[in-house]
């Protein structure tokens, strides 16, 4: 082939437009392709992370939503099952609700809780006794206090007295109800057998781990 003609000077045109895109492409589109690519994979990576953080959050936050129920489920059970006898609290407690009901301060003849044993099994057991076999009594998670309460009044009174036991913040179990006396003349005596309860305070859930 003659190079000086003008075919050979268009093939060699050609392929020296062909080298020089290829050149080009090596060394300025490849790598900016190379870049968009990892731009592309680097938004996807993105998507995917915050998809999964979304829905992280949601379910701290429906963690968080229900905590607070939680914690007042807590707090009512501290209140119905206290970790400790509190035997100022539970006398104040049922010399208001005496009071409350009409009685006066001379007519509560007895007020004498004992002391609390724990319940295993749903059956209370005494800690001075030889536990029987297979009874652990150190992981008991409840305890029972029996109370005895003695009143004298009249029928208006035992009624308002027996309503406001019920109401009260702790759980008091009315066991047992006798009645003596006649209420034709001074009245009669109310006596009222009753059981309240401990139980180890609720641990409250880590707030960090849901913050």
């Amino acid at each position: 082939m003659n190079l000086r003609s003008a075919t050979a000077t268009v093939v060699l045109g050609s392929l020296a437009l062909v080298l020089v895109a290829a050149v080009g492409w090596l060394l300025l589109l490849g790598p900016l392709t190379s870049k968009i690519g990892e731009t592309r994979t680097s938004v996807s990576d993105a998507e995917a992370r915050n998809l999964t953080l979304a829905s992280q959050l949601a379910v701290l936050q429906q963690q968080a939503e229900d905590l607070s129920g939680t914690r007042t489920v807590a707090e009512d059970l501290d209140r119905l099952f206290p970790p400790t006898a509190d035997q100022p609290g539970l006398f104040t407690a049922l010399v208001r609700a005496a009071r409350r009901s009409g009685y006066a301060p001379q007519d509560i003849t007895t007020l004498s809780p004992t002391a609390p044993v724990p319940v295993v099994d749903g059956a209370p057991v005494d800690p001075a006794a030889p536990p029987a076999p297979g009874v652990d009594v150190t992981t008991a998670d409840l305890a029972v206090q029996v109370v005895t309460l003695s009143v004298e009044g009249d029928y208006d009174q035992a009624r308002r007295l027996l309503d406001r036991l019920e109401q009260l913040d702790r759980a008091f179990l009315v066991r047992s109800v006798s009645v003596t006396g006649s209420s034709e003349d001074a009245g009669f005596t109310l006596a009222i057998t009753a059981a309240t309860f401990l139980a180890p305070p609720l641990v409250a859930p880590d707030e960090a781990a849901t913050g």
